[in-house]
């Protein structure tokens, strides 16, 4: 977020708390396990991708833009 989408600090800190209260407020599953024992995730990925997409979107970069895509940017740190 720093480098890609060129936010200050402050901006990642409250955009990332953001990003923690929508994917991590709510687990998928109590137990960890199915009833086969297949391992479940606890959260959901879904979200996850969507909060990311919705982050990446909302600061004027496409969801297919490549990190390294030749230019160079400076930190705003």
């Amino acid at each position: 977020m720093l480098g890609r989408l060129e936010m200050d600090v402050d901006k990642c800190i409250t955009a990332y708390t953001e990003l923690m209260k929508t994917v991590f407020e709510t687990k998928r599953s109590w137990f960890p396990a199915s009833w086969t024992g297949n391992i479940k995730s606890r959260f959901d990925t879904v979200k996850l991708e969507t909060a990311i997409k919705k982050l990446i979107t909302s600061h004027g970069a496409k969801e297919t833009d490549l990190f390294k895509d030749g230019v160079e940017r400076g930190c705003r740190v």
